[in-house]
């Protein structure tokens, strides 16, 4: 079973697959770290807006190694688009003021409607490669400053294991947990005989957004949780191959 996800986040996502008894194999396909540029102003301001939003673990992750801690008296609000991105920001910062039934942006954006007041100032903690989407909900109703606190880039070292463990017909299961790592996917075999490499490989993707994304791509997907999360996908995956 492979695992595409970064390499940090792999090790939880392998250690759940060995509890079910199967065999993860971790290619971490994308890679992140800091900005080369950072905007200052927004790091020196950041506690003067009314709402900050973290939409990835790594958005929170990134998020406080440049921003450090702030008095709990002098906090905005916050609010997370999914269990495990609260969870992260709850270690960090405490309780949490929103997060969605559903997880993906669109949720977030719509249960923010009735919390936000109009005019209300937002920081979006994000990604360079974050979807718009979310960002254009909140303009709506909100002035939405954005503030890209990571960088993600392609794991160009994944390319040869990649290619043997295809080659080999070692996988059983390809699991994607974001965009980037379809598309990443995608990019590194460019030119691979992928239709005969995946014919007896089940496909797993976190969520509707990754489906999506890998369907743009000319990829079928087989597995998709009603749960957005890992323990769903997991779920999923053992309910498929019963």
């Amino acid at each position: 079973m492979l695992v595409t996800r970064e390499r940090e986040q792999a090790k939880s996502f392998s250690a759940k697959l060995k509890e079910q008894g199967a065999l993860p194999v971790e290619v971490p396909l994308i890679q992140t770290s800091l900005p080369q540029q950072i905007d200052e102003t927004v790091l020196a301001h950041w506690n003067e807006y009314d709402w900050i939003v973290f939409t990835s673990q790594n958005g929170v992750k990134y998020f406080f190694e440049l921003a450090g801690s702030l008095p709990e008296e002098k906090r905005p609000k916050v609010a997370a688009v999914g269990e495990k991105t609260a969870q992260a920001l709850q270690k960090k910062w405490g309780p949490i003021d929103l997060v969605p039934d559903e997880f993906v942006a669109e949720s977030l954006a719509e249960a923010m409607k009735q919390h936000v007041q109009k005019g209300e100032r937002i920081l979006l903690v994000k990604g360079n490669l974050a979807r718009e989407t979310l960002r254009n909900e909140l303009q709506s109703f909100a002035q939405v400053t954005d503030f890209i606190v990571y960088e993600t880039s392609i794991n160009k070292a994944a390319k040869e294991e990649l290619i043997r463990l295809l080659e080999k017909k070692e996988l059983d299961v390809i699991t994607f947990t974001s965009s980037s790592t379809v598309r990443n996917f995608m990019e590194l075999l460019d030119g691979c005989p992928l239709d005969q490499w995946l014919k007896d490989v089940a496909i797993a993707c976190i969520g509707p957004i990754t489906k999506q994304t890998a369907h743009e791509l000319g990829m079928r997907v087989d597995i998709c949780p009603h749960t957005y999360t890992i323990d769903g996908m997991i779920e999923a995956m053992n309910d498929y191959f019963k």
